[in-house]
């Protein structure tokens, strides 16, 4: 759902060309212009990568993590309450909980968290872990660990609280820190997506008889891998059948339905390494500019409405009966948010979940 990388590692560092003395100075002038730059924006802005900033930095603010991301996240559960985010272009996530028991899969590449905080992170796409001090924040942000990708692009975060054991945190920074703090780093450099979606000469009835098929939602990837297609082109070709496009202010009408009605969500978040789900009821939902925002106590979902260019009601069969969703994807066609209504398996969905779906694609025929 993100950009494609080059197989060979490509040398992308303005640190590198520049040196990190001058990239310093850059990111201090543009902090004292604007103090309130997000640090993304700002390594967009400056040519270089979120964590070639951070890396600017002394390390006494900035540590370099040994590169054991399963061990680190098993370690997590030691922390009580944290705060975790994952967000892509389009989207930020948030939620406030205790990391449960953490588990990885037969190979090691892939991690699940479950409960208050639920996880599901591709190990085989990190590659950096940093632990950062940062005085200049409130005090419940002051303390985070930080992960990149490969391309140096951040995928998941987490922050420390005011109820976080700190001892078990610095226990734990302690143990990980690597010896070589400032290493020279090379990241592999993203490529433009392709317009071509693939599958030009997909059997759409073949397809149809694929998708009506499903017995759980968990095979719709193999159904997409099966055909060679992309996930927002299947939407596509299922036009009318199990897809309907809905209007662009779909989201901020079903986040504003789902709190005046309580009904519980499940809003999931994902980037190259990683998605976050939130699972519950969602009650203050404001807008902010170009931003639709829940700001619940434990529960922040930031979304850039100009940014989502394509809203879909999607329906899968299941053996409980049809799952439906929102699927929100952005301008090159990845998929950056997805809701669903609560529901365990062997459960239906919510009647009132499909039913507030049911309106909103109503009301664009």
């Amino acid at each position: 759902m993100t950009l494609d990388i080059q197989a060979r590692t490509v040398a992308h560092s303005a640190a590198h060309h520049h040196g990190r003395g001058d990239l310093a100075n850059a990111w201090q002038r543009l902090r004292n212009r604007e103090p309130r730059v997000r640090i993304r924006n700002a390594a967009h802005r400056l040519g270089v990568t979120e964590l070639e900033l951070l890396l600017t930095d002394p390390p006494h603010r900035v540590r370099m993590l040994d590169p054991e991301f399963q061990r680190i996240y098993t370690a997590l559960s030691q922390l009580g309450p944290v705060m975790t985010l994952a967000r892509n272009d389009q989207v930020v996530h948030e939620t406030t909980g205790t990391v449960g028991q953490f588990t990885t899969g037969s190979n090691g590449n892939v991690g699940f968290c479950l409960g208050e905080i639920d996880l599901r992170a591709f190990f085989r796409h990190w590659a950096y872990g940093v632990a950062l001090r940062d005085d200049s924040a409130s005090r419940n942000r002051r303390y985070s660990l930080q992960f990149f990708d490969r391309a140096g692009a951040a995928v998941h975060k987490v922050f420390a609280l005011e109820e976080t054991d700190m001892a078990a945190w610095h226990r734990l920074v302690s143990r990980f820190t690597a010896v070589d703090q400032r290493p020279e780093l090379e990241f592999e450099r993203p490529l433009s997506r392709s317009t071509d979606r693939g599958g030009g000469n997909v059997d759409v009835e073949e397809l149809a008889r694929d998708w009506s098929a499903l017995t759980d939602i968990h095979e719709f990837g193999t159904v997409l891998r099966r055909h060679g297609i992309c996930r927002l082109h299947a939407v596509e070709l299922m036009d009318g059948r199990w897809c309907w496009q809905l209007p662009a202010d779909s989201l901020e009408r079903l986040l504003h339905a789902v709190a005046d009605t309580a009904v519980p969500i499940m809003a999931f978040t994902a980037n190259r390494g990683l998605v976050q789900i939130f699972t519950g009821s969602v009650h203050r939902v404001r807008r902010s500019g170009e931003w639709i925002n829940i700001l619940d106590e434990r529960f922040h979902l930031h979304a850039r409405t100009s940014e989502i260019q394509a809203i879909w009601r999607v329906v899968r069969p299941s053996a409980d009966g049809d799952i439906t969703s929102l699927d929100c994807f952005n301008a090159a066609g990845d998929l950056v948010l997805t809701i669903f209504g609560e529901r365990r398996p062997g459960h239906p969905e919510l009647p009132m979940w499909r039913d507030h779906m049911r309106l909103l694609e109503e009301r664009y025929r």
